[in-house]
């Protein structure tokens, strides 16, 4: 099966250091992303490489996750373990920062790399998922900016 990546891109109005610890409170991300009805740490560790966390995402489905890659302010990668409802087989998110610019702003890239359920037809509705994964995910990044915006 083929693997689908989306990126999106958002010149966040926070400092990074701002930006990365919304994104490091890795168990609490229903806190601030309007996506997820509720999330729990599943895990000893809720920082760092091997930290787990379950999300309930809204309106339907959830996910098991796990931080695979963990760079201070540069770069957090995180696996989908387990996705119900969603139509997803499996996938990686990787959030990059960029430094903050002289305007206080953060460069942020968020790439999903994954493979959608349903063999070839999963693969058919490959290009109407990225569409709707795509606007979460600008969703996303537009809360990311809101949670990170208090902090500074």
């Amino acid at each position: 099966m083929t693997e689908r990546l989306i990126t999106i891109e958002r010149d966040i109005a926070a400092r990074r250091p701002d930006v990365w610890k919304v994104l490091a409170d890795f168990p609490n991300i229903s806190d601030w992303n309007s996506g997820v009805k509720a999330s729990r740490a599943t895990s000893g560790a809720t920082t760092g490489v091997g930290a787990t966390r379950h999300c309930d995402l809204a309106p339907a489905g959830s996910l098991d996750e796990t931080v695979t890659e963990w760079d201070d302010e540069r770069r957090l990668v995180i696996t989908i373990d387990r996705a119900t409802v969603v139509p997803i087989a499996r996938g990686e998110v990787t959030f990059t920062l960029g430094s903050s610019a002289s305007d206080g702003r953060t460069r942020t890239v968020m790439e999903y790399r994954y493979q959608p359920k349903g063999g070839p037809f999963g693969l058919l509705l490959g290009p109407a998922l990225d569409r709707r994964l795509a606007k979460g995910f600008a969703g996303f990044l537009v809360d990311l900016e809101a949670a990170a915006q208090q902090i500074g």
